[in-house]
């Protein structure tokens, strides 16, 4: 099954310019099986995730990407946000704590949001390393830097407009139906990036 692990939402993200319905109607019109919801430290849409499954007869896994003090992390599994902004590995633990699994957004990306190097020392579950809204050089890195780590690498639009969901994405094995089955997939590291745009280059094979 294929989802878009990184996708923001105007309810819950200032920065986007697409609801809901225009994110389920972008994702089935590029073949997408399934999304995830990670809106910018907010996890309004998380009560709603089982309804908007059932009316968009599609898996609807809502995360959240949290600001730490180092850089952005896709964080899946939690009920709620920390109380005060911390660092990443004080994030991480928080999340694994609660059964939940941490990914690290866009890393080297060039606005001072991304964790960097720091990736190398922290207990990630896994490295995006295919950012639809991130230059080629700095997923490039992304995926250099995973690949020496030995992590897995995962795709994500980070669509925050139309026409941007789906730019990359992510292949599981296996079925995934709610997101009980998504974070053990992802602990399995069952998984890899793909691209359903045609985003990818020849430098950029996919792992």
């Amino acid at each position: 099954m294929i989802f878009d692990l990184h996708i923001h939402q105007e309810a819950h993200s200032a920065d986007s310019k697409i609801n809901m319905e225009e994110v389920i109607r972008d994702a089935k019109a590029v073949g997408l099986d399934g999304i995830c919801i990670t809106d910018h430290d907010d996890l309004g849409l998380r009560a709603h995730a089982e309804d908007l499954s059932r009316k968009y007869d599609m898996p609807v896994i809502v995360g959240v990407e949290i600001y730490t003090l180092d850089g952005d992390l896709l964080c899946f599994g939690i009920d709620e946000m920390p109380e005060i902004r911390m660092s990443a590995k004080e994030t991480i633990d928080y999340v694994h704590k609660r059964g939940g699994v941490c990914i690290a957004a866009h890393p080297y990306r060039h606005n001072n949001r991304g964790l960097k190097d720091l990736i190398m020392t922290l207990d990630l579950d896994a490295i995006e390393a295919f950012n639809g809204r991130t230059d080629t050089y700095s997923n490039q890195k992304a995926l250099e830097v995973a690949r020496l780590k030995g992590m897995p690498v995962t795709g994500g639009s980070d669509a925050h407009s139309l026409g941007e969901v789906g730019n990359y994405a992510t292949e599981f094995d296996g079925i995934i139906s709610n997101e009980n089955d998504f974070i053990e997939a992802i602990k399995r590291k069952n998984f890899r990036p793909v691209s359903l745009t045609g985003l990818v280059t020849e430098y950029q094979k996919l792992a």
